[in-house]
């Protein structure tokens, strides 16, 4: 893991191979660590950097409340910091929507955008009760990782490998 600072706040990321720069954002619950397998298998083409959102991983938390439009800040402060010039960006779910939130504040920092299983999000598309109830469940699993187990089925084949779930419950 390697650190940099980003508008005061810590950034830890991983770095693997050199190329064009693919710039890797995890989803929920997660950090780098999720892309431990695309950062060796991809590094012979590119200089692929999986970071650790702020607030998640090896990163620190800003102070206060943010939301996805700090974390694109945070995000081309990034970019910048690295000297990554105009990354490949790819999000997953949660990393999605920093991605196109980048692309709107900051249009010309990514190269290109890959979105896997993105959403648009809660708020928005249901009512706000709705909202609160899901940041309530999602709020409570994450703290018990019990409840995270149980949801695991619906994050997975069926024929995924049981130490691959297990590694990703694990993060």
């Amino acid at each position: 893991m390697e650190f940099i600072e980003v508008a005061g706040l810590r950034i830890g990321f991983a770095q693997r191979g050199h190329g064009e720069p693919l710039l890797l954002l995890h989803g929920l619950p997660g950090d780098s660590r999720m892309w431990r397998r695309q950062l060796d298998d991809l590094a012979d083409e590119f200089t692929v950097v999986a970071w650790d959102a702020p607030g998640c991983g090896q990163s620190g938390e800003p102070d206060g409340a943010f939301g996805t439009n700090d974390l694109a800040r945070y995000l081309a402060g990034f970019v910048d910091a690295l000297d990554l010039g105009r990354p490949h960006v790819l999000g997953l779910s949660w990393g999605a929507g920093i991605a196109l939130e980048l692309y709107r504040i900051a249009p010309t920092v990514p190269r290109s955008l890959v979105l896997a299983s993105g959403y648009a999000g809660w708020a928005g598309s249901l009512p706000a009760e709705a909202v609160a109830q899901r940041l309530d469940a999602y709020q409570t699993a994450a703290r018990t990782p019990e409840v995270l187990r149980s949801w695991a089925p619906g994050w997975f084949s069926p024929a995924a490998p049981a130490d691959l779930v297990e590694e990703m419950l694990t993060i």
